[in-house]
């Protein structure tokens, strides 16, 4: 199948005083496609390939994350902005329709609070490798990412340094033997796009932290029945 390449918009959301990066493609019933971390929109290229012919496939990065600029400190990575940031992409590309809303990781997070807000504007969901519900025995790293202490700070700083050093070398050997599947040229795209990128990497400590703060789930539960009670929905 000849793959079909995305638009790249470079686009202004002046309400959140933020630019971000979207990836653009086909036409028909709108698939939103929200990416997770340490990933940006680019993860998307080969889904949007097989339905751009059928679908208007549209992936923003999250601010900070891809080619998209760190926000600004007053841009919060608790629900409320990030809910913000999906209605603002799709004000400014025009879709007024009911999407099909396709989430991944840390996507899911802000994809499931946006869907069970915004019920009659999706028109299906599928959800892939997320979590969405409270008590998650979350694995080390995420717990020392989301360390707020002057200690956690300080180590996580470090460990971000140390993922970049070689061109993300470390980086690319933790993935390969926890990804095996994933291609060099895989590796590579993730090591230039989050190791080396300073910016994905403060934004990951400042999403992380706004996540693992205690209650940042308690509400999902409800969120999940809302959806499933509305939405016809696929969980992979």
């Amino acid at each position: 199948m000849e793959m079909q390449q995305p638009t790249e918009h470079r686009v202004a959301l002046p309400e959140l005083r933020i630019t971000t990066r979207v990836l653009d493609a086909g036409s028909g019933p709108v698939v939103l496609l929200l990416h997770g971390n340490p990933d940006n929109a680019d993860e998307w290229q080969r889904v949007i390939a097989r339905l751009a012919p059928r679908f208007r496939c549209i992936a923003p990065d999250f601010p900070g994350y891809g080619r998209s600029p760190e926000p600004p400190r007053n841009f919060g990575y608790g629900l409320a902005d990030q809910m913000r940031f999906v209605d603002a992409v799709l004000k400014v590309l025009r879709v007024e329709a009911p999407v099909i809303l396709v989430v991944h990781d840390t996507g899911g997070m802000v994809g499931t609070a946006w869907a069970a807000a915004n019920l009659d504007r999706v028109k299906g969901m599928v959800v892939t490798n997320t979590v969405a519900f409270d008590g998650f025995p979350w694995f080390a790293i995420a717990r020392q990412w989301g360390d707020t202490s002057l200690q956690g700070r300080l180590r996580s700083s470090i460990g971000m340094a140390a993922l970049g050093l070689r061109g993300g070398a470390l980086f690319k050997r933790i993935f390969r033997k926890q990804c095996p599947e994933l291609s060099e040229t895989e590796l590579d795209r993730f090591a230039t796009s989050f190791a080396i990128n300073r910016a994905a990497k403060r934004t990951t400590l400042r999403q992380f932290r706004a996540f693992m703060a205690p209650g940042f789930f308690k509400d999902f539960a409800a969120m999940r029945e809302r959806i499933l009670a509305n939405i016809p929905t696929r969980v992979l």
